[in-house]
């Protein structure tokens, strides 16, 4: 430990005024986005599965691809004309305006939480792609692999102290009331992101000039790049697993919590519990993984790792070893896996860290639960019985499937991508 502060230490001290100050702002800017979803996702949850129930989520899920399609559609067409600061703007006047409406009708108007749980998970990727962007487009790649952790860990620390208000006052205040914290914390992060993107050399005009902002070639350059297909369906086999997961743990849940501000709180606390998991992983594990393994060999970890934790639940199959399961996957989703995918997108042009990346972060990110949702969907028409023991037999199909695409296609494709220009 005492080698990774002095490593970091000697790190910063090689960055320039500048660079130092754009760091900050972009911790604090990534310390707020997550502190507002730490806030209203448990939140968003409970209210669903009291609403809806948990069968309902493979129909949520479905009904965010054409509304991810029209999100990012509309950002890849606007982000050229107004450019990334009014765009962050825009978006996060959108979800203020949706969290807020939602706390106001919920209870005259139920279904509204049907729109705010399918545009949460929207909304979140698209602040975080935005940011991330604006990071590669500013970070030398010599000081990614220092930096990249910290600033998932500042991330992290922002999920971990925002989940701490439900985990305690959802109770006291009521799970719909701590919809309205979007607004102060989104007008600090606007602050943040500004003073950021101030200082960033894509400031003042360059951006605009340099991206022609049709979601087509998005998509394009990800279907003619080899390596982009990779990064793609790794991104699709995480959150196909995630997806699996949750439901999985959602339906133990909502049995076992019936009151929607108990089960807001539960998930609150035990958000607050994967958060700090991922903050120690991104401070210390993401670092020495990457110096150990390399990038594709941390790529290849990460789903073993799983694999082995998808067995244990398959073999041992009960809430607790479930709720671990569920632990443990959420946790290297937010940090292990969060710091190597981000490393994918440095030898990439500019045109794919910011149109190839929205179609892979933002459309794909979250059409992967659509996946997830045709399979619970199949399930539960022929194997209602068996259900969440195919749940978990998928899951192990997906960690395998996985690891080929790593070995066998990155593993081919990395060098080549590595070798071009940032």
């Amino acid at each position: 430990m005492n080698r990774l502060f002095s490593l970091l230490r000697q790190e910063l001290a090689s960055f320039s005024s500048t660079e130092r100050w754009f760091a900050i702002f972009a911790m604090i800017t990534s310390f707020f986005i997550a502190g507002e979803y730490g806030v209203t996702k448990p939140s968003s949850i409970s209210l669903f599965v009291d609403t809806f129930s948990t069968r309902s989520f493979p129909y949520v899920w479905m009904a965010t691809v054409p509304l991810n399609l029209l999100a990012i559609s509309l950002y890849n067409r606007f982000l050229s004309k107004i450019g990334p600061w009014k765009m962050m703007c825009t978006v996060a006047f959108c979800a203020i305006a949706v969290n807020a409406a939602t706390g106001l009708l919920i209870h005259r108007f139920p279904w509204v939480i049907f729109l705010q749980f399918a545009w949460k998970d929207i909304y979140i990727l698209l602040m975080f792609k935005q940011l991330w962007s604006l990071i590669h487009s500013t970070i030398a790649t010599s000081h990614a692999k220092y930096l990249y952790g910290i600033l998932f860990a500042m991330g992290t620390l922002g999920s971990v102290l925002g989940s701490l208000v439900p985990g305690f006052f959802a109770v006291w205040v009521g799970s719909k009331s701590l919809f309205f914290l979007t607004l102060p914390i989104y007008s600090l992060m606007l602050w943040s992101y500004k003073k950021a993107f101030e200082i960033s050399p894509i400031s003042g005009g360059s951006f605009e000039s340099r991206s022609r902002g049709e979601t087509k070639e998005g998509f394009s350059l990800v279907f003619r790049s080899p390596y982009l297909m990779a990064v793609l369906l790794i991104v699709v086999f995480m959150q196909i697993s995630a997806g699996l997961i949750e439901f999985h743990f959602n339906t133990y849940l909502e049995g076992a919590i019936v009151d929607p501000d108990l089960r807001t709180q539960y998930m609150g606390r035990l958000s607050s519990i994967m958060n700090t998991l991922s903050g120690v992983l991104q401070l210390g594990g993401a670092f020495f993984m990457v110096q150990m393994l390399g990038i594709r060999g941390s790529h290849l970890m990460i789903p073993m790792t799983l694999l082995i934790n998808s067995i244990a639940n398959a073999v041992f199959p009960s809430f607790a070893v479930l709720t671990f399961s569920f632990v443990v996957l959420k946790g290297i989703d937010y940090s292990l896996f969060g710091v190597v995918r981000e490393m994918l997108y440095i030898p990439m042009q500019f045109d794919e860290k910011f149109q190839a990346k929205a179609v892979i972060d933002v459309f794909a990110y979250r059409s992967s639960k659509a996946l997830v949702s045709l399979m619970i969907l199949l399930l539960q028409a022929f194997y209602s019985e068996h259900i969440l023991g195919c749940i978990s037999g998928l899951s192990v199909a997906v960690f395998v499937l996985w690891i080929g695409v790593v070995w066998f296609i990155l593993r081919k494709h990395y060098p080549i991508a590595a070798s071009n220009s940032v």
